[in-house]
């Protein structure tokens, strides 16, 4: 059986990510699709529109048959350690073949992806003073990244101005780090871009979630409508937003002084000190961030060190979970597809949590402690959307989808 592999954040499911999965099957033949999902937070580090079950059933309708959950320390991560710990799953699952992502530029194949990943693997001397450079300059490490691969790769200004694009090389970076055999398959974005907000039939969940908030409502014509009737309690009441979480992020920062909270995954010590200086007067979650924004620092990473924060994610717990996957959980799966977990937890280099209760018992050390955190990080989300909604999450501990 040949398996391709995704990883995703549906946040939420539109129909480019139906094309996604449909063009997978086509262009790789594969027999099957297992998805690696973000849970409750998201890669940029805020909370997902939705719950995540909302967003595996809408896979497993729309052609995927296995979503399992990425933890929380790469889910919430940078693009290069978002990658890193995707590509560590799949390829520890041991029964993955393909990994398929999404590119702008897939028409360019995936060897000019593989190619600029081996370059920044390698980091040759020239290049280091050329980053160093940039950044001294106070650009931030990802913009002074691509100024100077530039230098090298005239073609990569363009190429690494869009966010797919990254995380492209990224997967292929992480394959050549981790010394897989996985292969790769380059589907082209069949929206506007990540960041338009036009909404249509073919459009970014960026837009989708700017409607909703506008509007209150999902728009139609941009989802399958098989998953249509899932998100007819999603509107602009319900959807959980980062500004949701502002009164816990401010009992969290006042925890802190500026030592300890560059304790946290992903807040050096400058950036500690401009967060809590910022902390000082009244704020929400966005305002705090946009008072912290500045060249150095993008919004993006600004709201990762704020949700590390708020989660109480640690860089030295995030170095140990690094190294390795702990854990995966198994979200759904699609009726039929029960052999695909079979032969996933005899082939799995590390636990799959099929059974949450019986499964996660037996965690021991890190994989334990990580998982305390993804309980704690989705049960704080729990809190936030029945306090804005009402709605009472069914038990996240042991609900597993069958669809």
């Amino acid at each position: 059986m040949k398996i391709a592999g995704i990883i995703a954040e549906y946040n939420p499911f539109h129909n480019g990510h139906r094309y996604h999965i449909e063009e997978t099957r086509r262009i790789t033949g594969c027999d099957a699709v297992v998805v690696v999902m973000s849970g409750d937070f998201v890669q940029r580090g805020v909370p997902a529109v939705t719950d995540r079950f909302v967003r595996a059933e809408a896979a497993l309708r729309c052609g995927a048959d296995l979503v399992l959950e990425l933890p929380m320390y790469g889910a919430t991560a940078s693009a290069e350690d978002f990658a890193l710990a995707g590509i560590r799953a799949l390829a520890g699952l041991g029964c993955v073949d393909v990994v398929s992502y999404g590119a702008e530029d897939a028409d360019r194949g995936t060897e000019t992806f593989r190619t600029i990943a081996q370059f920044l693997l390698d980091e040759p001397g020239a290049f280091k003073q050329q980053l160093l450079a940039y950044v001294h300059e106070g650009n931030s490490y990802a913009k002074a990244r691509s100024l100077a691969l530039a230098d090298f790769f005239p073609e990569a200004a363009t190429l690494l101005s869009r966010p797919n694009n990254i995380l492209a090389v990224e997967y292929e970076k992480a394959i050549l780090a981790t010394g897989s055999n996985l292969a790769t398959c380059a589907i082209g974005r069949s929206d506007l871009g990540y960041h338009d907000t036009t909404v249509g039939s073919v459009c970014s969940a960026t837009a989708i979630r700017g409607a909703i908030a506008e509007g209150g409502l999902v728009p139609a014509e941009a989802v399958p409508a098989e998953v249509l009737p899932l998100y007819e309690k999603l509107t602009a009441k319900t959807a959980v937003t980062a500004d949701d979480f502002s009164d816990i992020l401010f009992a969290a920062l006042s925890q802190h002084t500026a030592d300890s909270l560059s304790q946290v995954y992903d807040v050096p010590a400058d950036l500690a000190n401009r967060i809590l200086e910022q902390a000082e007067r009244p704020f929400t979650w966005t305002s705090l961030a946009e008072s912290v924004k500045c060249k150095a620092y993008t919004r993006s990473r600004i709201d990762r060190a704020l949700c590390h924060c708020l989660l109480g994610l640690t860089q030295d717990a995030a170095d140990r979970f690094k190294s390795a996957t702990p854990y995966l959980r198994v979200l759904g799966l699609r009726k039929g597809a029960e052999d695909i977990v079979s032969a996933a937890e005899r082939s799995a280099s590390f636990p799959l949590l099929v059974r949450f209760l019986r499964d996660s018992s037996r965690l021991t050390g890190d994989a334990a402690e990580l998982l305390a955190t993804d309980l704690r990080a989705s049960a704080l989300y729990s809190q936030v959307l029945f306090r804005k909604s009402g709605i009472v999450r069914e038990d996240t501990h042991r609900r597993l989808l069958t669809v």
